[in-house]
């Protein structure tokens, strides 16, 4: 592996910048003179990077800090250029065809801007989904159960969504979030009597039941689960930083501290918060 000249660097500072960053990866990925590191990543290796990228966009922005959302875009940015020389190196397919391929969809999905001869016979949601769906039963494999088309891998609460609003398109749904309501109430004290009884399995099992109901609810409210629980973290997080803070500032020491005393810190730190 050797380093590159100065001329070679001012050439690829030249470029634009998205051509700048498909160079530095063909570089890396050279099998003479590239970095090991990049050499030996594959689909498998860089899957998890991925998905660890698109979470830290996500804290970016619920932080609402541009500057960190820019680098997070960056480093989410450079997993597709990666994945798609990886691609290119074993003659899959390359950026180009990534960029071609969204581009097509996109262009596509929108009718209403795009096609001249769109008719406003549907809202532009409607539309949206009705070429996806149209999309997915010319493309993937045929079959006869409407829940094996959701993929297996993506997160739990999002797969939930997707499980719902399949059999919702077939009227298997609650009509309201009132009748939602009823039924997380029936879940709960099937939950009460699962953990009576002791059995983990039952337990587990009443819990998932639990957890199901809720997404539907939220769905019914629409609103997303996952932004839903994300801020519920970020705001026990903010409450307990406040609980130390307020500890230490006392010289406070946590395992003297009965329960009266911390649920009256807790909510002294809620004050603070709200105050600050």
């Amino acid at each position: 592996m050797k380093k590159l000249t100065n001329i070679k660097l001012l050439e690829i500072d030249q470029l634009s910048p998205i051509n700048k960053i498909r160079k530095v990866i063909q570089i890396l990925r050279d099998p003479i003179d590239g970095c090991p590191w990049d050499l030996k990543q594959n689909y498998d290796s860089l899957a998890q990077y991925s998905v660890e990228e698109a979470y830290e966009l996500v804290n970016a922005i619920d932080d609402k800090n541009p500057n960190e959302i820019k680098k997070e875009l960056g480093d989410l940015l450079l997993q597709v250029v990666l994945i798609s020389q990886v691609a290119s190196d074993k003659g899959d397919f390359n950026f180009d065809d990534v960029a071609e391929e969204i581009s097509k969809k996109i262009i596509r999905r929108h009718p209403q801007i795009f096609d001249e001869n769109y008719k406003e016979n549907d809202l532009p949601h409607e539309s949206w989904e009705r070429i996806k769906n149209f999309e997915n039963s010319e493309t993937k494999i045929k079959s006869k159960n409407i829940l094996d088309k959701i993929e297996k891998n993506i997160p739990s609460i999002l797969r939930s969504i997707k499980i719902q609003k399949k059999v919702s398109s077939l009227n298997f749904d609650w009509p309201n979030y009132e009748r939602v309501l009823i039924k997380l109430d029936e879940e709960l004290d099937e939950l009460k009597s699962a953990i009576n009884s002791k059995k983990e399995d039952h337990i587990e099992e009443e819990l998932g039941d639990v957890f199901f109901t809720l997404i539907s609810l939220c769905r019914h409210l629409s609103k997303d689960p996952d932004n839903i629980i994300r801020k519920a973290n970020n705001k026990f997080i903010k409450r307990f930083n406040e609980m130390e803070n307020i500890v230490e500032d006392n010289n406070i020491k946590w395992h003297d501290l009965n329960e009266k005393q911390i649920i009256n810190l807790w909510n002294k730190a809620k004050k603070n918060i709200k105050r600050g």
